[in-house]
């Protein structure tokens, strides 16, 4: 699926849980699953790069004028983030406000949730 005809109701209709405190290794197994799947994780983990915004006229110059591939670019981005916040729950919107790409939401909610399952993980161990 090219990113520029992406049908983000498409991809909502695969997730069936929100992100909640005690859901994140589920939550990104998910996730991550739908975009390999569509090849779209490059968005995410920041492997797919922002083309140059603008065109370069010559040696010397750059011109004002928008590319086109920048759009698409930025138009596909704000699609995956509008995907990925539709995923989380109330609470966990708060870690993402602010964020500019799929990316940087991506990074703030793995910074987030990442050390919240690893020390729910050692407290279970502990309890057993």
């Amino acid at each position: 699926m090219a990113a520029s005809s992406l049908k983000i109701e498409g991809l909502l209709g695969m997730v069936t849980l929100r992100l909640k405190d005690y859901n994140f290794l589920k939550w990104r197994y998910k996730l991550e699953s739908i975009l390999e799947g569509y090849d779209l994780v490059g968005h995410f983990d920041g492997s797919t790069i922002a083309p140059p915004k603008f065109s370069i006229l010559d040696e010397e110059a750059v011109t004002s004028k928008v590319t086109t591939l920048d759009k698409e670019w930025l138009r596909a981005n704000k699609a995956l983030l509008s995907f990925l916040i539709a995923t989380l729950s109330d609470d966990a919107i708060e870690y993402v406000i602010g964020s500019k790409t799929a990316h940087d939401a991506w990074l703030s909610l793995s910074d987030r949730y990442a050390t919240v399952s690893r020390a729910r993980i050692n407290h279970l161990k502990t309890e057993l």
